[in-house]
């Protein structure tokens, strides 16, 4: 990709990559991914990117202004990313989550001195139902939800060992039958056979971690299916204790740990 004679910059096209990854994102979160110096250099860099037809600028629940990126952005950068052309409350609710739990690890992990890389739903989808038109590619999606995980995350220790974490965020509970039909069905098979280290089942709903502990205790490996509440410090927004330069309280709790990552 070349930006040479383009009216775009370096940061215009980050810009552009990290909100085609994530599918939806707010200023916020631009603002805390590049360790800008305000939130107005972030807002008048996007009001640019919107103008070129890069970026459109969408309302949440009529509160939280979220960014989403163009097919025009896709093309652009070369991005292996699905691009969203009508999405519900849900989904913008969903991603955004997403992308503030890859934020919170990537800090948090990176004052232990632990490596983090991670793939986005949009990157994950766009793998799994490859090409062709719009409709097949859709059922072909359809036909395998439930075996796209919503993110994956990449943990690398000091000694160069790679944990690759299946990450599950739910905000709505699911019926018992469905839990225990994923774990075995999915779960299971991805976890014998190494292709994933752990789950890591995200969910601050008691009902919703109940449904998750009783279907993981079914299974042999279930151990290596771990339920965790979304971290104060994305709820709360105290994201000091996690920055580079901020202090370091927040933990994660679920199940009496004390979070994922130790």
């Amino acid at each position: 990709m070349v930006i040479k004679y383009s009216a775009l910059k370096e940061k215009d096209i980050n810009y552009l990559k990290f909100i085609l990854k994530s599918g939806t994102v707010t200023a916020q979160q631009i603002f805390l991914k590049f360790q800008e110096n305000n939130i107005y250099a972030v807002y008048r860099r996007l009001r640019k990117l919107k103008e070129r037809g890069f970026v459109r600028h969408e309302m949440l629940a009529h509160k939280v202004g979220v960014y989403i990126g163009t097919t025009e952005a896709r093309d652009l950068v070369e991005a292996d990313v699905t691009v969203p052309a009508k999405l519900s409350l849900y989904t913008i609710k969903h991603e955004l989550l997403l992308t503030d739990l890859a934020l919170y690890y990537e800090f948090f992990l990176k004052k232990q001195g632990v490596g983090f890389a991670y793939k986005s739903e949009r990157e994950i989808r766009y793998e799994a139902i490859g090409e062709g038109d719009n409709a097949s590619k859709l059922k072909k999606y359809n036909e395998n939800r439930e075996r796209i995980p919503d993110s994956i995350f990449y943990m690398t220790v000091k000694n160069g060992t790679t944990q690759k974490i299946w990450i599950e965020l739910e905000i709505n509970k699911k019926e018992q039958k469905r839990y225990d039909e994923k774990f075995k069905e999915v779960f299971e098979p991805a976890l014998s056979s190494g292709d994933y280290a752990q789950v890591w089942y995200f969910a601050n709903s008691v009902k919703i971690k109940n449904g998750v502990v009783t279907a993981k205790n079914k299974l042999p490996n279930g151990d290596k299916i771990k339920v965790y509440d979304i971290p104060e410090v994305i709820l709360k927004d105290k994201w000091e204790e996690v920055l580079p330069n901020g202090s370091r309280n927040g933990k994660t709790t679920g199940e009496g740990e004390s979070g994922p990552g130790n």
